[in-house]
């Protein structure tokens, strides 16, 4: 199945067109600074359809990822498994240029081609004298065992990504009944690191909108959420 968002065809199709349209090269920090765009077309979709965008939902994870490696300090280093995103918008770029121009190429007016095709030898089979049923199923039995036994398939587990809306609503409710959370209290049912980082991006955006004001007594202390 293919999914398709609006007029892009496959989540690293949009993250080509917001680079382009924002006219920056394919860079790790490039990708952070489209990051807020991104979820916003996501936001568009509706629940229903969640199942068939899990391509959207993955790569929306890791330019979180991507954006909170950016802003928070790292401790040590930390690699990722199979390429970059980076590496793979590069690839995508690629593959999409050269298709346009094979397009190009395929649409030209004058593309006929022609090979002689040298005579061809007329093949003969004799079958073996002793050939019979019995033996041509014995022959195959003894093949199929010598074959290696197929691999099942490697399963991945996607979990459900949180949009940065759902968790900005979250906290906004949680507020409405309390004066103030401290943010270890908010990340108790985080599921996982991707929905911990969703958290806090969106606490960073109440603080830019001067919804809440942070708190925090000692370094390293947990911090205190207080809404205006």
């Amino acid at each position: 199945m293919k999914i398709k968002l609006e007029q892009f065809s496959g989540p690293l199709d949009l993250l080509l067109s917001l680079i382009k349209d924002n006219e920056l090269n394919i860079t790790e920090l490039a990708l952070s600074e489209i990051t807020e765009q991104y979820l916003k077309y996501l936001d568009k979709l509706e629940d229903n359809r969640a199942e068939e965008l899990a391509d959207f939902l993955v790569i929306g994870t890791r330019l979180l990822y991507l954006k909170s490696r950016l802003l928070l300090p790292q401790f040590g280093p930390e690699e990722e498994e199979g390429p970059s995103l980076e590496e793979q918008l590069k690839l995508y770029k690629t593959f999409v240029d050269l298709s346009r121009k094979v397009n190009k190429l395929w649409n030209y007016k004058d593309r006929s081609v022609f090979r002689v095709e040298p005579p061809r030898k007329a093949e003969s089979f004799v079958a073996p004298v002793n050939l019979d049923k019995s033996v041509l199923y014995d022959n195959m039995v003894q093949l199929l065992n010598r074959l290696k036994p197929l691999k099942p398939l490697p399963e991945t587990r996607i979990d459900k990504a949180i949009s940065m809306k759902e968790k900005l609503d979250k906290i906004r409710n949680i507020l409405k009944k309390n004066k103030s959370i401290n943010f270890l209290e908010l990340l108790e049912n985080a599921n996982n690191r991707t929905e911990v980082i969703v958290s806090f991006l969106a606490l960073l955006e109440l603080v830019k909108q001067k919804a809440v004001i942070l708190k925090q007594e000692a370094t390293f202390a947990d911090i205190a959420i207080e809404r205006v």
